[in-house]
């Protein structure tokens, strides 16, 4: 692909990204509350803190996103985001067990302790995926007339992905595979989708 590749190339490749990083999303979204029960059960509290992280976690990380887009649309500014929460999903299985020993020894109540754990654990790596989808559709938005049909097909594959994710990790990769390990894949997972990043050019509407 030379230095401006065409738009059809960019919004495929840009389609394999979203759809690579929605599913990593969900699947670590599904182990959460896995981490946490040894330490705090798994009650509707264990449940409810994980996915009060990661919606937060999205909430921010679209409007960071956002941000980064206007000030920065390059295909290399979204290769570090998910670069690095790959590094987040290859430490969690490192830290886990001590957070949550950590958190359980504060000795507040088993709800808090499992929002507190799903913070410092869940936090920062979901949010720098939650980035992924608004720098994508800036990423593919070579045509103003088309950016409203580019965002619908980038979001709708980046939630396939998650539906993906979602089924594949509670059906059949718990059983098949430790958490640590699956973790790990879904680690190498972004950094092939932050290695795919690196090469997606600025969109010629963001030139000067």
């Amino acid at each position: 692909m030379n230095r401006r590749g065409t738009p059809g190339v960019v919004l495929a490749l840009l389609i394999v990204v979203v759809f690579g990083c929605g599913f990593a999303l969900m699947a670590l979204e599904m182990l959460g509350a896995r981490l946490l029960s040894p330490f705090f059960g798994s009650s509707i509290h264990v449940w409810g803190s994980v996915i009060s992280i990661f919606l937060l976690a999205l909430s921010v990380g679209y409007w960071v996103g956002g941000l980064l887009s206007v000030w920065r649309p390059s295909g290399r500014v979204l290769s570090v985001s998910i670069a690095l929460s790959a590094v987040g999903f290859a430490v969690i299985p490192l830290v886990v067990e001590r957070v949550n020993n950590a958190v359980f020894d504060l000795d507040v109540e088993d709800r808090w302790g499992a929002l507190l754990s799903a913070t410092i654990l869940f936090l920062v790596p979901s949010l720098l995926l939650g980035i992924v989808s608004p720098f994508s559709v800036r990423l593919a938005t070579w045509d103003v007339g088309r950016a409203g049909a580019s965002a619908g097909l980038l979001y709708s594959v980046s939630t396939l992905g998650s539906f993906l994710g979602c089924i594949l990790t509670a059906f059949y990769f718990v059983l098949w595979l430790e958490v640590s390990k699956i973790l790990m894949y879904m680690a190498g997972l972004l950094a092939a989708m932050a290695v795919l990043s690196w090469f997606i050019p600025r969109p010629r509407a963001a030139e000067r």
